[in-house]
């Protein structure tokens, strides 16, 4: 049974076990030893082979790096350094770079670099364009029109059949900022965003005007974007409604991006929720045309899990939602391209990475266990995971083929992962009744970009003797997504 489970869900089962090519002989560190690696994401492309993009981390530097692999999973040369210029790329587990390859083979990469002026600062997006199958990469080309620093993140890419190269994020150029509350149960708290999208008919030598597709968007969920094979484009992303729902929407564009429809629920999940849980949908297309969306939700009366949805009408209206997993997730979860759409996510707490085929009967299967936020692409008729491994505070990329997941897959060595984090910020609020400190800070690696964001704290006696404007550093630990402060040190 659990043969045939997992030659199903690597979509294998019309080959001859004599003529499937050898697969690696397990998990297999892609990024090199020695540096803190992460975030990655996958592609493939048309002549059989994939991708894997992740971010190099050092210090308050970092760099996309891209490497190519055969269909049985072998590195072809060695990693590109995707950012011309070292160091200035911006990256945190909720944001990863967005990778895509076109039907030419050009291979695109979309990223963020952090900008700084007046005393204001942000992130600026960036496409950067490879013409020769990821060996080099041409200057970077910006995709944002707005002059004044303001974050431009939460990104994602996707590539038509025709060459047309879609861009969608979050947006605050219009937005206000971050208003303090004592509600945001130990979430990402920020103002809402605005969805933009802007699209390239040149291979990405030139951008559209950006456009604003919709209003009051989660601020720390990723977006997605898919294109149908009759060059419909959708994209997805989570809504905040009234009350503070936080649901998933999708908006369809048959024109190129010129216009779109009106944006539609996928599902009424009731969660009420009063900060960011940093989990975005995920959207594939098959052959046929029909959209699958895959989110996580915890609303109310329901455990919290995994779901999926399909539409059949251009995104105007879903089916009923289906279980995949009920169980707690950590992150936006990853839905592989095309036909036979495979479910890949990361439980919360364990850091275990699963993987379910959708539309089939079978069970959920483990992947690896040290195994954060996974990628997944289809490739020699075979799944390949991509995903972070932990030890100590240093991460590491890794990639396992999909026939070797098993209930209880080895992991590399490593152990068992770190729930907390340092960070270094300035006291900016403190309210010693909830007791709750807003701390401006610069990135917490590992966990979030630079934000001023309202923490709760284990103790009220930590709040003793701070004021605001203080200088601090601190930790905080991040339990299935809710963080709490559990130590500070003024400086």
């Amino acid at each position: 049974m659990l043969l045939a489970a997992l030659l199903l869900l690597a979509a294998c089962e019309h080959l001859p076990e004599s003529d499937q090519p050898a697969a690696p002989p397990g998990p297999v560190q892609i990024s090199p030893p020695g540096i803190d690696a992460a975030e990655p994401v996958t592609a493939a492309a048309p002549d059989g082979s994939f991708y894997v993009a992740w971010v190099n981390h050092d210090a308050k530097q970092a760099d996309v790096m891209l490497a190519q692999f055969d269909g049985d999973g072998k590195m072809r040369g060695s990693p590109v350094r995707v950012n011309r210029q070292p160091g200035v790329v911006t990256a945190w587990r909720g944001d990863q770079p967005g990778l895509a390859v076109a039907p030419d083979a050009s291979v695109y990469v979309v990223w963020t670099a952090r900008v700084e002026s007046a005393g204001a600062h942000g992130t600026d997006l960036y496409l950067s364009v490879s013409n020769d199958r990821g060996q080099s990469f041409a200057s970077e080309v910006k995709v944002n029109d707005d002059k004044a620093p303001a974050a431009h993140g939460m990104h994602s890419l996707a590539v038509a059949n025709d060459g047309r190269i879609y861009v969608g994020w979050l947006d605050e150029r219009n937005v206000s900022k971050p208003q303090p509350s004592t509600k945001a149960e130990g979430h990402h708290m920020e103002s809402n965003r605005d969805l933009f999208l802007a699209y390239s008919t040149d291979g990405g030598r030139t951008f559209s005007a950006n456009r604003k597709v919709a209003t009051e968007a989660c601020p720390c969920c990723k977006t997605s974007l898919a294109v149908s094979p009759d060059g419909t484009l959708y994209a997805g992303w989570r809504q905040v409604l009234p009350g503070n729902f936080r649901h998933i929407a999708v908006v369809s564009s048959k024109d190129g991006g010129a216009s779109f429809s009106s944006p539609v629920i996928v599902s009424d999940d009731r969660w009420v929720l009063q900060g960011c849980p940093v989990s975005g949908p995920s959207l594939s297309v098959d052959n046929a045309g029909s959209l699958k969306v895959l989110w996580y939700a915890a609303g109310e009366g329901d455990a919290p899990g995994l779901y999926v949805s399909e539409s059949r009408d251009n995104a105007r209206s879903f089916s009923p939602r289906q279980l995949i997993s009920q169980e707690e997730v950590r992150g936006t979860p990853a839905l592989t391209a095309g036909n036979n759409a495979i479910a890949l996510w990361q439980t919360s707490g364990t850091a275990e990475t699963k993987m379910r085929e959708l539309g089939n009967a079978g069970s959920e299967l483990s992947v690896a266990s040290n195994a954060e936020l996974p990628a997944g692409v289809i490739s020699n008729n075979r799944l390949f995971v991509a995903y972070i491994a932990k030890e100590k505070e240093q991460r590491s990329v890794w990639l396992v083929t999909a026939n070797q997941a098993m209930p209880s897959a080895p992991a590399p060595a490593a152990s068992v992962p770190s729930n907390s984090y340092h960070g270094v910020g300035i006291v900016k609020g403190l309210d010693p009744k909830v007791p709750a400190i807003e701390i401006k800070h610069e990135d917490i690696v590992g966990l979030m970009p630079a934000m001023q964001m309202l923490f709760p704290v284990t103790e009220k006696a930590m709040l003793d003797g701070l004021a605001v404007n203080d200088s601090i550093d601190f930790t905080v630990e991040n339990n299935d997504g809710e963080m709490k402060i559990t130590a500070i040190k003024k400086k």
